[in-house]
């Protein structure tokens, strides 16, 4: 019966009730005289829970099927379509600085060739003091230009799962 209730928690993503899981089989409830708690009966959401979403342009067009639980990083590479000789990564930018700070942001840059070559800013300024860790750096500028991306118009949708039971 344990093991139906922690597949009914990972179904619906919902964490034990604490009140009824520390009543279960408890010594001193049964020594009062007291009947130990039933397990509630399996339930399922409403809703099927979408394992992956659809990222759509501003025009509503389809672009990538992502995970549930994509990463920033996965987002800008499927929205801006990133190819393997494109760089994408974090430098200061100059023309913004105010003594020891720096200004940081997630710059693109294509390959000769392409269409929109050249160096391409993606997020707002990030600042940050000299010696502060890279990762850290990109990680708030993947997320700056996520939030950009969502402004313009960009958006996330749920994939609906159907159940063929024939």
């Amino acid at each position: 019966m344990q093991g139906l209730a922690s597949f009914d928690r990972w179904l619906t993503r919902r964490s034990p009730r604490p009140s009824s899981a520390a009543r279960v089989g408890r010594p001193a409830d049964l020594a009062s005289g007291a009947q130990p708690a039933q397990a509630s009966p399996l339930s399922f959401p409403t809703r099927p829970v979408a394992a992956h979403q659809h990222l759509l342009s501003p025009q509503g067009q389809l672009l990538a099927t992502l995970p549930r639980s994509a990463a920033p990083a996965q987002i800008l590479r499927a929205a801006l379509g990133l190819q393997s000789s494109d760089w994408c990564g974090v430098l200061a930018d100059e023309s913004l600085g105010h003594g020891l700070q720096q200004a940081w942001r997630l710059a693109l840059w294509r390959r000769e060739g392409a269409s929109a070559a050249g160096l391409q800013w993606l997020s707002e300024p990030v600042w940050a003091r000299p010696g502060q860790r890279p990762a850290a750096l990109l990680q708030a500028a993947q997320r700056q230009a996520v939030q950009a991306l969502w402004q313009q118009g960009w958006r996330l949708r749920d994939v609906e799962m159907s159940l063929d039971l024939h």
